[in-house]
């Protein structure tokens, strides 16, 4: 499923969330079964709309849109993996505020990145590939920081 497609948006990493919300509003009112639309378009608006809100979602369609394996850590950078099982041992052993700041430290640079490669994003193969790659270590960056706080990912 398309869900630019179906909002009538380009495809963008960035998009205006109230936009977006007026949109939704707008083609619920016509396709919801209270309005006497029907449920299978509203569940497809909905199913949509919650991929298109969330950015890591939007980034995902994205990324699936130009046919990259989501899963595929292949392209991360060389030593990337290690260095996370060594952040996730030293929640085991280190004082869990100092790994606690260098998580924190990770997802504020993976912003920086991503408003880096989002300001001029466009779908060639170099900018999906960056996306890619941002996308992947930022999946590893937001389990270890879920982990962190004991919330555990199967």
């Amino acid at each position: 499923m398309n869900a630019f497609e179906i909002f009538g948006l380009p495809i963008s990493v960035n998009i205006d969330s109230g936009n977006l919300r007026k949109i939704y509003i707008q083609m619920q009112q016509n396709a919801h079964p209270d309005q006497g639309g029907n449920t299978i378009e509203s569940e497809q608006i909905n199913k949509a709309y919650t991929i298109l809100k969330n950015r890591d979602s939007r980034i995902k369609l994205i990324l699936e849109l130009n046919q990259v394996d989501t899963n595929d850590t292949s392209t991360l950078p060389t030593g990337f993996l290690f260095e996370m099982m060594e952040i996730s041992e030293m929640m085991e052993l280190d004082s869990p505020d100092i790994v606690k700041l260098k998580i924190e430290g990770l997802l504020n640079h993976s912003n920086t990145e991503f408003q880096e490669i989002s300001s001029s994003f466009d779908q060639s193969q170099e900018n999906v590939l960056k996306l890619a790659v941002w996308y992947q270590k930022n999946k590893y960056y937001t389990r270890l920081n879920k982990n962190s706080q004991g919330i555990q990912e199967i």
